[in-house]
């Protein structure tokens, strides 16, 4: 049986300077997808700019300008953002409804809800891409865009989705296969 490869990308939008910090700490609550070989990379870039020389490293800026951090996302998975607050949630609701927690102590209560949220994660991929987008749109000064194109041996694309958000938060999906 063949292996789905799936590569997805981004466009590398600017990001609030003032709030890099956060928008680090947010993107700590997302599973953002998962594939055969990877899980996807979100990260906040920071330029640096040579002080001695007045020249700016991976930046479009005026000479003097402080370069605008800007946000990356990349890897071989399929972009299917879940928040793992939410399943962590449904977790908890899950085994207490089936009496699990009844008598654990607190770490262990704490050590099987987490183990209960690693399996269900999976489960929720997809489920929460557009609210991961409008959470998202707060920490742009411009649109993001992010493609999932994916093929299963030399055959034609079975995934193929571009969603893009801009800074107001208006979200556009596309399938491209």
């Amino acid at each position: 049986m063949a292996t789905l490869q799936v590569s997805t990308a981004s466009n590398a939008p600017t990001v609030d300077n003032e709030r890099v910090d956060e928008l680090r700490s947010f993107l700590t609550e997302w599973l953002l997808g998962t594939g055969p070989f990877d899980d996807l990379t979100a990260d906040v870039i920071e330029p640096e700019q040579d002080v001695d020389t007045d020249v700016q490293t991976d930046s479009d800026t005026e000479i003097g300008d402080t370069p605008s951090p800007y946000l990356v996302l990349y890897g071989y998975a399929s972009f299917g953002p879940a928040h793992r607050p939410t399943v962590r949630d449904a977790a908890r609701d899950h085994l207490d409804a089936d009496g699990e927690l009844e008598g654990l102590s607190d770490d262990d209560r704490d050590a099987l809800i987490d183990a209960e949220t690693e399996d269900l994660v999976y489960d929720y991929q997809h489920e929460h891409a557009e609210d991961f987008l409008r959470e998202l749109a707060a920490y742009l000064t411009e649109p993001f865009i992010v493609q999932t194109a994916g093929y299963e041996k030399c055959r034609f694309p079975l995934v193929g989705y571009q969603y893009m958000v801009d800074p107001d938060g208006e979200i556009t999906h596309v399938s491209l296969a």
